[in-house]
């Protein structure tokens, strides 16, 4: 959220050298990788990906060390501990049941290769496992030859047990980087091989390894993801693109499947170690989810109790005086498992990067504790309730000053005393399932939220010599949310077709109050900053507003298979009105829409592994404000076409996806050229782009997670000629990325784990007329980590080489904001 009424001068953030540059500052902090090394280097990362998509081809008759997975097998009998672990295991084994009856084993929990996990199991009790040549194992007993055993092995004959491996659901934790199922597409639990759309999931394997600390984290190593377009916020905006549009960080933010709406500056934060994943559905889907931005959706999934994870006990020291404690626990709290319960918690005490000249800095501290409760009262129905609660308190502070020559600075230009982002959280709902029959599923999702937060900044004003005046504002915030999703699912075979049918209507009310205040502040000398001057009281309001959004959204939709074939079709209607009144100037602005969306997806599977897709979606979303003549905007509206393939070899061990689309946005808003401070929505932007990624167990202990991004987004028209065919700001034509996790399985150094990252972010635009560029960036990240029983220690750091750059943007003047700094965290885990 850019503050829009903090006064700006042109003068301090911009002195052009050149017009197709930066100011001689800021392209001394953008400066790219010399020219020799950076033009080519988004090929090379293309290179490494496609070297990736052929990996599985190469290495697939190569044999390979037995690869490590987390088993967990609890203590009973025999038979139906061996049942449980090919299961896991994914293995063919055979055996005479007289082998194991009577046979008792203690548990089996813990990293292991299957054939340690066997001699775990079948420690003491008389019997091996042997692998023959096709895989499958065979249970024989040590001593061989007793005429009765013999004899009684023929009498009752062998029992084979096929175990496919356990295929975690749509909300369940996974084990390592590949998820094979995810509900955000289609709000069912459907395998991401039949879903015809592009959908990236982040695990909390991943999230783990690369040591994501926010959503921006998270999405950085994604395909048609940009982040990080306004550098670092310390208020902790998340702000970013997807596939080219600007709006993600307030249309798409989705928890556990029900949208978290914004207001003003009150927007809901994520804590992202309560969260078991985040999965990315790119492109328009309204006939999903209702009014939003066609990038896509943004849903981040809790760690939810009954979930059978692993407590742990964490603790962290890093940069920027950084220290946290957390804690996962989980457990039954009643003897049949039918109440289970998990409490995440973690408090944060640290710095931002952001210092002022006396050497204090913002603060960057949380509370968060988020408890939910699994109740399964019958086979047939299972309740579960959930709580988050977070309370945060950081510096806001992040203007610098710009010297009269064009070079950046460090120099903050507001007040430690003053500059403050203060929130606090929570949110109650629940997630209900009953089961009426073998067709009929009933589900309800619902979730009331609110939250408070204050903003309070010293703004920067006009320069005389090296004075700059300054002004402050303080923004009030309160937001409240309700959402509710009913759904029935029917699952139905008519002929010999396979239906999976969703019926489903969802009601959200936000409502939010924010009050604006402006006052005065004293000047600052930059060249000799003095700061906790007095700062009076901002009073003079300015703004106290009043909003008001309710949806109601009815929508249907039939996934059907026959055979090889996967038809998705899909249709929403929705109803919305959204009112806001400014009591300090009795005005009113009111829209109210009424929408059709649809969507029709379909895949072919050509083999378990493999399957290519086409599919069309659209989208819409209302847009708040009115022209000139007092009309509200129409809603923006969006249609997309898109075709791809899906692959995914070994058993799920890996997945490699490529989609072409083209996407176009109707009803953009842009500036009104005959009147100035005002808009029009008849704008239209078109986006076409391909996008590769590779994710997966490549090799035994080896994890790699690759992608690639071309986009070419450009306005198709504008109400202003010159700026059609021109690329909106902050876009960049192409990214990579490229990360590689790799684990010793043998030896002394079992356990040991290497991984290091490159992340390329092309050139973009700071100016709507495409005059100004921000420079390409590589940003290079590492860990270092060692399990030993169950500890994990790991070390990771982010832009390795402190590569100091600024992502610029005009609004309208140009401002210029910091990209993170180096950044290093000591972490610490228990886990039993």
């Amino acid at each position: 959220m850019i503050d829009p009424d903090a006064p700006m001068n042109a003068s301090l953030f911009l002195h052009l050298a050149h017009p197709a540059r930066c100011p001689p500052g800021c392209g001394g902090v953008l400066s790219a990788l010399p020219k020799w090394v950076a033009a080519p280097l988004a090929w090379r990362l293309l290179l490494v990906v496609a070297m990736l998509l052929l990996w599985p081809v190469v290495t697939q008759a190569q044999g390979a060390p037995e690869a490590r997975r987390h088993f967990n097998v609890a203590a009973g009998p025999l038979e139906d501990a061996l049942n449980r672990f090919a299961r896991q295991a994914g293995i063919t084994m055979s055996y005479a049941s007289a082998l194991v009856q009577g046979r008792q084993v203690t548990a089996l929990q813990g990293e292991y290769s299957v054939s340690q996990g066997l001699e775990v199991l079948l420690a003491g009790s008389g019997l091996r496992a042997v692998r023959s040549d096709n895989g499958a194992y065979a249970l024989q007993p040590l001593v061989q030859g007793a005429p009765e055993q013999v004899d009684t092995l023929h009498r009752l004959g062998n029992i084979t047990v096929s175990g496919r491996r356990d295929e975690p659901g749509a909300a369940d934790p996974v084990e390592g980087y590949v998820a094979l199922r995810s509900a955000t597409a289609t709000k069912t639990d459907t395998p991401l091989l039949e879903l015809a759309q592009s959908v990236s999931v982040v695990t909390r394997a991943e999230m783990e390894a690369r040591g994501a600390n926010s959503i921006l984290d998270v999405l950085r190593y994604m395909p048609g993801a940009n982040t990080e377009t306004h550098g670092v916020d310390p208020r902790g905006y998340d702000y970013f693109n997807l596939r080219g549009f600007i709006n993600a960080q307030t249309t798409s933010n989705y928890l556990n499947g029900l949208r978290q709406i914004p207001s003003g500056f009150g927007m809901f934060r994520t804590e992202t170690y309560g969260l078991e994943r985040v999965e990315v559905l790119r492109g328009a889907n309204s006939a999903s989810f209702g009014q939003a931005d066609p990038g896509g959706v943004v849903n981040r999934v809790s760690k939810l109790a009954g979930s059978g994870a692993r407590n742990e006990l964490m603790v962290d020291v890093g940069s920027f005086q950084r220290r946290q404690v957390a804690a996962d626990l989980s457990g039954d709290l009643d003897p049949e498992g039918r109440v289970q319960a998990r409490l995440v918690g973690l408090l944060l005490d640290g710095d931002t990067q952001f210092r002022y000249a006396n050497g204090r800095a913002g603060d960057n501290d949380r509370l968060y504790l988020a408890p939910s409760l699994k109740i399964r009262p019958s086979a047939d129905t299972s309740l579960i309730l959930l709580a988050e609660y977070l309370k945060d308190r950081s510096g806001s502070g992040r203007w610098t000053a710009v010297r009269a020559d064009g070079s950046q600075t460090h120099t903050l230009l507001g007040d430690p005393d003053f500059d403050q982002q203060r929130g606090e959280q929570w949110s109650l709902g629940w997630m209900l399932e009953h089961r009426l029959d073998a067709t009929w599923t009933l589900r309800q999702h619902f979730r009331q939220a609110a939250l408070r937060s204050q903003y309070a900044a010293v703004n920067p004003g006009s320069f005389n010599g090296s004075i700059l005046s300054r002004s402050t504002a303080v923004y009030d915030t309160q937001v409240e949310n309700t959402l509710l999703d009913n759904q029935a699912l029917a699952r139905v075979q008519w002929g010999q077709a396979e239906h999976q049918v969703l019926l489903g209507l969802d009601w959200s009310h936000m409502s939010a109050r924010e009050q604006r205040y402006r006052g005065v502040a004293p000047s600052l000398d930059i060249d000799n900053p003095v700061y906790t001057q007095p700062i009076p009281a901002a009073t003079t309001r300015f703004g106290d507003l009043d909003q008001t959004l309710v949806q109601t959204g009815l929508y249907a939709q039939d996934q059907i298979r026959y055979q090889r074939i996967v038809l998705t079709l899909g249709a929403r209607y929705d109803r919305s009105r959204d009112s806001t009144r400014n009591a300090a100037n009795n005005s009113l602005q009111a829209a109210e829409e009424n929408a059709f969306s649809g969507r029709v997806g379909l895949s072919y599977l050509v083999s378990p592994e493999l399957a290519p897709y086409v599919s069309y979606g659209s989208s819409f979303l209302p847009q708040a404000g009115q022209d000139v003549d007092g009309k509200p905007f129409k809603a923006a509206t969006a249609r997309q076409i898109e075709a791809g393939v899906k692959y995914q070899p070994g058993h799920g061990r890996a997945v490699y996806t490529a989609a072409l689309y083209q996407l176009v946005k109707d009803n953009a808003l842009g500036s009104d050229p005959l009147h100035a401070n005002f808009s029009v929505s008849n704008g239209q932007v078109r986006s076409r782009g391909v996008e590769l990624e590779a994710k997966g167990e490549l090799l035994p202990g080896l994890n790699v997670t690759a992608a690639y991004t071309y986009a070419q987004v450009v306005n198709t028209q504008n109400a202003a000629p010159e700026l059609i065919g021109k690329t909106p700001i902050l876009v960049p034509r192409q990214a990579a990325s490229l990360w590689l996790d790799y684990t010793v399985q043998r030896g002394d150094l079992a356990g040991m784990g290497v991984g290091a990252g490159a992340r390329y972010t092309g050139r973009n635009y700071a100016t709507a007329a495409n005059t100004v560029e921000n420079a390409a960036q590589v940003i290079l990240d590492a860990m270092v980590r060692i399990d030993r029983g169950p500890w994990r220690y790991a070390f990771n750091v982010s832009n390795l080489a402190n590569r100091q750059y600024t992502s610029c943007l005009a609004e309208p003047t140009l401002t210029c904001f910091w990209a993170p700094e180096r950044t290093a965290v000591l972490s610490a885990r228990y886990r039993w």
